[in-house]
């Protein structure tokens, strides 16, 4: 059963129910209202003859003539004795007399429903020198009110049944027109399941604040979004196997030439192997990276202590300067003696020797680290290099896996274009953020700020 279906059935069951009790109670009231009046009729007419002293009085019922005169039609009077027989009676309606007498001790109302209309009997307890003796019995047939009463029943019946049949088409074609956008996402994921391609679900040109209008343009933004997320892994897997193949064919050629001619020739022996160790370092720093931003950890920290974050970059710093012969200063914040930070410090080692030795291979001068704490108290690294700078239009991709703005330059300084996506991923487990600018000719500032606890 289709989902607009069970809601249509859903909807008109329950419109059914409060038509049930609403005309119920519209029933009810109409009984109600009209008898009540009718039963203040019939008992001011039974006290106006109780008060005539019935018990003393017997001739009143022997010279019906009296009595008769407060009878109108369909009605009855009884005098009924405490054995419940009935001792005096007169009527202008037989239907009446159908009901059997009975004997009370107090003031009673009786409404009673019979196919040929509605009763209703007003007993008096009659009373001699402060005794009941008897019972006054006043009943009036009604059956003009049961016919206005069936009427009623068959008018709420109709009416029930046209609110019903206005619901189930109604229903179906409200639902049809409210599910249309939840129809259009069922069509166009299975045509992507079909074809394997994209597609967008068309939407209004005047987009509504509905759920269902909301429920498209959220699958529309998802599909772009995959779409994006596509593509960027179809450019990721060909310059990866791009990367790959560079040293991989290098290290064949060299081994294909030490098999052929470097075995006697020691020079060229030693040029072939010196190439296949170079390449090969090449490669595991490649796979490495590559792993690196494979790892599926949760986006937290990966170690969650707590270390002192001016020593790891002093140390750093030193090691790059020896390796590099180049000069890097340092620049700590003069009321720090010590910056304790929680997360991962073999990430934040990896995370400054990337920037700094990015900053090494595009400047000549002196590179500058400077750690700070800013006021809310979250933790400032800032690498600035006066460098070749970048291009304002290189600057969005920059993170992006494998993007070079000079593939020549980078793959003669044996880079891959990984580094900084790489350091993109280590910051946003520790929670961080970062910052790039630069202008060409004038060199690069990296800003990155990482809170002091990593949750």
């Amino acid at each position: 059963m289709s989902l607009k279906l069970k809601i249509t059935l859903w909807v008109s069951a329950g419109l059914m129910v409060i038509l049930f009790f609403s005309f119920t109670f519209v029933y009810y009231m109409f009984i109600r209202v009209t008898t009540k009046g009718e039963v203040e009729l019939l008992k001011d007419k039974a006290r106006t003859l109780i008060q005539k002293d019935l018990p003393s009085h017997p001739e009143y019922w022997q010279d019906k003539s009296q009595m008769e005169e407060l009878l109108i039609p369909q009605e009855m009077l009884r005098y009924i004795a405490p054995d419940s027989k009935i001792v005096y009676q007169i009527y202008s309606d037989p239907m009446l007399l159908q009901f059997p007498a009975s004997y009370v001790d107090k003031e009673t109302v009786i409404l009673k429903t019979a196919p040929d209309g509605i009763f209703i009997f007003v007993k008096m307890p009659v009373y001699k020198e402060g005794h009941q003796v008897a019972i006054l019995e006043i009943g009036r047939s009604m059956r003009r009110l049961g016919e206005y009463s069936r009427m009623l029943i068959s008018i709420l019946l109709l009416t029930s049944t046209g609110a019903l049949i206005l619901a189930l088409f109604g229903g179906y074609f409200y639902t049809n027109v409210l599910f249309r956008p939840l129809q259009q996402l069922v069509t166009t994921m299975q045509n992507i399941e079909k074809s394997g391609s994209f597609r967008h679900i068309p939407l209004p040109d005047k987009l509504t604040n509905d759920e269902l209008t909301m429920l498209g343009a959220t699958f529309n933004r998802m599909i772009d979004r995959l779409q994006e997320m596509f593509q960027k892994q179809e450019q990721f897997l060909a310059d990866a196997s791009h990367e790959l193949r560079t040293p991989l064919t290098i290290i064949e050629s060299y081994a294909s030439l030490l098999r052929r001619w470097a075995l006697q020739d020691e020079k060229l022996r030693e040029e072939a192997l010196e190439a296949i160790i170079s390449e090969s370092a090449q490669l595991k720093i490649l796979t490495q990276n590559l792993l690196s931003l494979t790892d599926k950890e949760k986006e937290d920290c990966a170690q969650k202590i707590t270390f002192d974050l001016l020593p790891i970059a002093q140390q750093t710093a030193a090691s790059l300067r020896f390796t590099s012969s180049r000069e890097i200063e340092v620049q700590i914040d003069q009321d720090l003696k010590e910056l304790h930070m929680n997360g991962d410090p073999s990430k934040i080692r990896q995370l400054l020797i990337i920037f700094l030795d990015n900053a090494l291979k595009y400047s000549q001068d002196m590179v500058v680290l400077k750690i700070g704490v800013t006021e809310n108290t979250r933790v400032t690294i800032e690498v600035i290099d006066q460098g070749i700078g970048i291009a304002e239009s290189d600057l969005p991709h920059l993170f992006d896996r494998f993007y070079r703005t000079d593939k020549a330059r980078n793959r003669k300084q044996g880079g891959v274009g990984l580094g900084l996506a790489i350091a993109e991923h280590i910051v946003q487990k520790h929670e961080g953020t970062i910052q790039l600018k630069s202008c060409l000719g004038q060199g690069t500032t990296a800003l990155i700020t990482l809170p002091k606890t990593c949750q």
